[in-house]
């Protein structure tokens, strides 16, 4: 019986559950904050949630991870950060964000009055950073996830956008196997 459990989808589904709510949880809690972080600060976090994707769907320690990652439908870390920020992105886009927001990203069409698609497709100006430490930032990050997203996506629902933008980013970690 028990092993029966082990070897059905059963298994898989409690063991995302328990991601869910254990791991997900905490690692999506003020992403936007400490997800910008430099990549040697987050390397033992990342280190870590691998180990887990691995328990969790009882993978090789020594196997590569993008499949699993793919095979659970689960994102790395820094496609949660990215995603956390395409949804702040979505919402300021559709004026769901509070007023404190309003001056975080300016609209391209604010800039300037050039007919650019830029200007036409509702992007929003990159303002020009000399740091890495700008570079990271979500004054910066966010325009430019935003002019990654595919136009199709952005007029979406918030639910609808979220679902689907993860499913193409899940997607893109099946064309690198």
């Amino acid at each position: 019986m028990l092993n029966t459990f082990f070897q059905g989808g059963a298994f898989f589904h409690f063991s995302k559950m328990i991601y869910f709510s254990l791991v997900y949880s905490h690692l999506q809690y003020a992403i936007g904050a400490w997800g910008s972080a430099t990549k040697t600060s987050l390397h033992k976090i990342n280190n870590i949630h691998i180990k887990i994707i691995k328990t969790i769907s009882w993978s090789s320690f020594r196997c590569h991870v993008t499949p699993v990652y793919s095979q659970l439908n689960l994102l790395k870390l820094e496609d949660i950060h990215q995603l956390e920020i395409s949804k702040l992105m979505h919402n300021f886009h559709s004026n769901r964000t509070p007023n404190t927001f309003d001056r975080l990203f300016t609209a391209v069409n604010f800039v300037h009055t050039h007919e650019t698609r830029s200007f036409t497709s509702g992007q929003y100006f990159c303002h020009p950073v000399c740091s890495q430490y700008g570079k990271r930032s979500i004054k910066f990050k966010g325009p430019r996830i935003w002019q990654e997203i595919d136009s199709s996506l952005k007029e979406l629902p918030a639910i609808i956008f979220k679902k689907r933008y993860k499913n193409s980013i899940i997607e893109s970690y099946k064309n690198h196997e």
